[in-house]
């Protein structure tokens, strides 16, 4: 950090919010500061400061996800992690509101007493913070039974890149009347505004949480079956197909009272004309988060997307990389792959966004960021 840089901010923020470990991720080496705000306050001080100086402002969790972008130009990281308070919890309500900077596992021990839990599996959940998994918009393979992530977002507070500060959405479920500024805040990555804290609805810890298990000679081999649990008169909390462990298998994840669970299962078996393995408690929760965080911590990683015809197809590219570890969504049609080998050039990794989806993208920037202070991600 150079001394004008931190003379600057330090006449708007303490000494201990600045950081000079040099801990927060692969993106600090490059940043001219990294700031750790202990209130709204000092966020809007310190992104109009970096507005008025010609510089961006990356926002951060922990800062371990974010991988090798960064902004074009200088820029200043903005971690949330002191701001980590729980505001507001309602049990009765299933709702909470608390700093963007606390873990997972840090709301996870608050709601435990009450048997109450935030019902998302994305790639290392437990020790992401709330404001980095909304900001990312991640729900994993649990989407298939409890919907998108920003349909549990009822508010945030947040810090835009002019340093207004909204309050967005409220703290009960239908809050919204005309356009919803919240909605797209949820998923933008930190490219519109600093999120500082979130409103959440919770839900109840299911009684019965059931790993069934259909293993098969290739992966391939296990669509068809996951078709047939997909489309079968009802619905499971997650559908995946993986190899985590080298051997090809299809999890399907139950989550109910125990004779509901028990009838779900023999209506699936009945659907894809096989028995599944039954898995509940550790060995449950164990085959789920090894699923979960699969090719995590591996040189390179990517997630491919389709529609549903197309996940044999997408499968089939992912086992041309090299020891390449799979994880597919099968209801989502969301296929992982992490690997030690390079995956440049040898998958159709995504498509270009619609013309209409560019030109929303610029004009919700043009609300929350007229000035283009905070980053934008490369396409």
């Amino acid at each position: 950090m150079s001394e004008d840089v931190k003379t600057a901010i330090e006449d708007i923020v303490p000494a201990e919010a600045l950081d000079d470990t040099g801990g927060r991720g692969p993106l600090a080496a490059a940043a001219e500061a990294v700031v750790l705000p202990g209130s709204v306050e000092q966020v809007v001080e310190v992104v109009r400061w970096a507005g008025a100086s010609g510089r961006r402002i990356v926002p951060i969790g922990t800062g371990q996800r974010v991988g090798g972008e960064h902004a074009a130009g200088p820029y200043v990281l903005l971690s949330t992690h002191r701001l980590s308070s729980i505001d507001i919890y309602e049990p009765a309500d299933l709702t909470i509101t608390l700093g963007a900077g606390l873990t997972i596992s840090g709301l996870h021990e608050a709601t435990r007493p009450n048997q109450q839990w935030l019902p998302f599996d994305p790639p290392t959940f437990s020790s992401r913070t709330v404001g980095g998994l909304v900001a990312a918009g991640l729900t994993g393979p649990l989407w298939a039974g409890y919907g998108d992530i920003k349909n549990h977002v009822l508010g945030a507070t947040v810090v835009c890149g002019d340093g207004r500060c909204l309050r967005l959405g409220g703290r009960v479920v239908k809050n919204v009347a005309g356009f919803d500024l919240l909605r797209p805040v949820v998923g933008s990555r930190g490219s519109l505004a600093v999120i500082t804290s979130v409103t959440l609805r919770l839900f109840p810890v299911p009684v019965v949480d059931r790993v069934l298990v259909l293993e098969g000679e290739r992966l391939e081999d296990l669509v068809p079956a996951a078709r047939r649990v997909a489309t079968a008169s009802v619905l499971p909390v997650s559908i995946v197909i993986t190899n985590h462990d080298g051997a090809p298998k299809l999890l399907v994840r139950l989550h109910g009272a125990s004779p509901t669970v028990d009838a779900d299962q023999k209506t699936f078996e009945a659907a894809v004309g096989s028995q599944f393995r039954s898995l509940e408690g550790e060995k449950a929760l164990e085959i789920a988060r090894a699923t979960r965080d699969a090719g995590v911590g591996l040189p390179h990683t990517v997630t491919m997307f389709g529609k549903g015809t197309e996940l044999a197809e997408l499968i089939r590219q992912a086992q041309e990389i090299p020891d390449a570890t799979i994880s597919a969504d099968a209801y989502r049609c969301a296929v992982t792959v992490g690997t030690t080998a390079p995956i440049d050039g040898c998958l159709n990794t995504g498509r270009p966004l619609d013309p209409e989806v560019v030109v929303l993208n610029a004009g919700a920037k043009g609300v929350f960021d007229p000035g283009g202070v905070m980053w934008s991600p490369q396409p």
